[in-house]
């Protein structure tokens, strides 16, 4: 007669790591896959105009009113040769992207992704203007300054650490 308690028991438990298994294996059959979100995994934006995607487009500037470098990847999907202009609101630019190629700002040595004159303070959004072949978008680009060590190579005319804060001296009342 001891025994069926101790059978029911058992049973329970059993029962219950059964059913929190299931409970530990089984949510993802329910919920969205965070693998499949596509999200801009860096500082700069994801969008695309006509055939051209852009990936972690951003802008680099030392401050309000300096030249701002664009940094950031743009990939023709189409056939054919595209132009992209790039309007921003003081210049524009324009680049060539070869058919089912690539333009990496970074990796240009003129000074096709530099525009002059970026009306924002750092930690901004601008926006540019990106045409391919007929099709137009405006589009909010974040503006970032040297802060960040990954970006300080891409400041037009170089980055400069702001000054350390001078701390005041202020003697206690007591000791004088």
């Amino acid at each position: 007669m001891n025994s069926a308690p101790k059978k029911r028991v058992q049973l329970a438990a059993a029962g219950t790591a059964v059913l929190a298994l299931l409970g530990a294996t089984g949510c993802s059959a329910v919920n969205e896959q965070a693998t499949t979100i596509q999200y801009a995994a860096s500082d700069g934006i994801v969008d695309s105009v006509g055939p051209v995607l852009l990936r972690n487009i951003l802008i680099i500037t030392s401050a309000e009113g300096e030249p701002g470098a664009l940094l950031g990847t743009l990939f023709n999907e189409s056939d054919s040769a595209v132009q992209v202009r790039i309007d921003g609101e003081n210049e524009n630019s324009q680049v060539t992207i070869e058919a089912n190629g690539k333009y990496v700002f970074e990796d240009e040595v003129d000074d096709d992704g530099t525009l002059e004159g970026i009306s924002e303070v750092p930690g901004s959004l601008v926006d540019l203007e990106f045409t391919v072949n007929s099709e137009s978008e405006t589009i909010r680009v974040p503006v970032l300054d040297g802060t960040l060590e990954e970006y300080r190579e891409y400041v037009p005319g170089g980055f400069t650490p702001p000054p350390a804060p001078i701390e005041e001296v202020v003697e206690d009342e007591e000791e004088l």
